[in-house]
């Protein structure tokens, strides 16, 4: 029987937005007890030494694009991260169940949802900006239904990328989604910089299908100026009885790759994005800003290449953060070391330092729960996000004095740079991170629908 005992910490116990003194024991991967007096650790436990630090559960990122590469899985374990959300804006393996089971050997735990574009690719529709057909709507059905039933944890959707889809495909999704009571997250489509019909196109899909509708990175989408018009127009949306989430990350510029549809000259044309505004993360072209020669061939010869967009507003952020229901997420993606976005390795850390300790927007119960409890109950994760007994023991040991992201972009430093400030990341009760440094332990598991307790997307939104 495997045993970790963790003494003399602070608990922050996200369900009930208090904080006390307390020792934990785990035991076979589980919460086995909690003891709000000094206690005796079992003889045959591990002892970790908590004393200064918060206690609390490990953090659950609901967008990321991790999907198996264990890099990434690593470089979000040593922010705290023990539960990640894959196969998000529309991107995903197709046989969700294989995937699951070919997953062994992994940091953290991984869910996965179902994209729309992995399904019109295996419904046979080759033109981005073509609807597909009835028929080929009825097969991405199936294929979607059939990813369900084996596991996916929901459905995503990223229309940017596949500028053609239609209402007609997206509400089949949204539907089956409904159907499987499994939220539906969105990518929203990029019309213009300041456009809102975006947003009300994802607000419908929920009305109409009735299922969980999450806005994925939010920030990307809509801070720039529209940010509080566009939680106006969530809350509106709620107040009708729309279950409408969002989550959204710590830094204001996004990254895509170049040969996407988002690099698209109508699409940066409409949405204000100049070249100036663009700087190379990824390849042998890292760290510049690309003229059009540079654009041209990176599209043509280096679609996969990443840049990122340098358009967002750094207040937005906090604007963004500050609202009930956001959840925080890193977009995570993979790439190779010292390359990439400053969010792989810097998102969840940020949020601390920059939301409670410089800031003071939220209290750090507040900060807790935007990181554990509610994107756990917004995915239906019954057993993550909380620390009590019988709850999984992912948790998470830090120093609220020291805790602080060092990632930055390529050019500045690096953007795979681990935090500071985090004692220990511990996963399935096994220490799988110590100080900044992974432990070799890989105790992450996949999770599919036994490992849920799905939303009843009841008539009040926000059960």
């Amino acid at each position: 029987m495997s045993k970790l005992f963790i003494s003399g910490g602070t608990v922050i116990d996200p369900e009930t937005l208090t904080r006390f003194s307390a020792d934990v024991l785990c035991e076979d991967g589980r919460i086995a007890a909690i003891y709000k007096e000094p206690a005796n650790a079992p003889k045959d436990a591990q002892v970790l030494d908590a004393s200064g630090c918060f206690v609390c559960p490990g953090f659950v990122d609901p967008h990321g694009h991790i999907d198996g590469c264990k890099r990434t899985g690593m470089l979000s374990l040593l922010q705290g991260i023990t539960t990640t959300v894959g196969g998000n804006c529309g991107f995903s393996p197709l046989d969700t169940g294989a995937f699951l089971r070919s997953q062994t050997e992994f940091p953290i735990h991984q869910a996965e949802l179902v994209g729309l574009c992995a399904l019109r690719e295996a419904a046979g529709v080759t033109d981005l900006f073509a609807p597909a057909r009835r028929a080929q709507v009825h097969t991405m059905e199936t294929l979607c239904e059939r990813a369900l039933q084996g596991g996916a944890a929901g459905v995503s959707l990223g229309p940017g990328y596949a500028p053609g889809s239609s209402l007609e495909e997206m509400e089949a999704l949204c539907a089956m989604a409904r159907k499987y009571g499994r939220p539906a997250a969105i990518d929203t489509r990029m019309y213009a910089m300041t456009d809102l019909n975006s947003l009300q196109e994802a607000i419908e899909l929920a009305e109409v299908t009735g299922c969980r509708m999450i806005i994925s990175h939010f920030e990307y989408q809509y801070g720039v100026g529209i940010e509080y018009k566009a939680l106006e127009m969530l809350e509106l949306a709620r107040d009708r009885g729309v279950d409408m989430r969002l989550d959204s990350g710590m830094y204001k510029d996004w990254c895509s790759s170049v040969g996407s549809a988002l690099f698209e000259p109508v699409t940066m044309r409409d949405n204000g994005i100049e070249l100036r505004h663009l700087r190379i993360i990824t390849g042998e072209h890292i760290g510049l800003v690309p003229d059009q020669a540079l654009y041209e061939h990176l599209r043509e010869a280096h679609p996969c290449d990443a840049a990122v967009v340098n358009t967002g507003s750094e207040e937005a952020v906090y604007t963004i953060q500050r609202y009930p229901l956001t959840m925080v997420s890193t977009d995570t993606g993979s790439y190779a070391p010292g390359e990439g976005h400053p969010q792989i390795a810097g998102s969840f850390p940020r949020y601390l330092r920059k939301m409670v300790v410089e800031r003071g927007e939220l209290s750090w119960e507040q900060a807790v729960y935007h990181t554990t409890l509610l994107p756990a109950q917004t995915m239906g994760f019954s057993r993550k996000g909380r620390i009590r007994t019988g709850m999984d023991a992912d948790l998470l040991v830090f120093d609220p004095e020291t805790i602080r992201d060092r990632a930055d972009f390529p050019g500045l430093g690096r953007p795979d740079a681990a935090p500071e400030g985090i004692r220990f990341v511990i996963v399935s009760g096994e220490v799988a991170a110590e100080n900044g440094r992974e432990t070799g332990v890989m105790a992450g598991k996949t999770m599919d629908s036994f490992d849920f307790i799905y939303p009843t997307h009841s008539a009040k939104a926000g059960d």
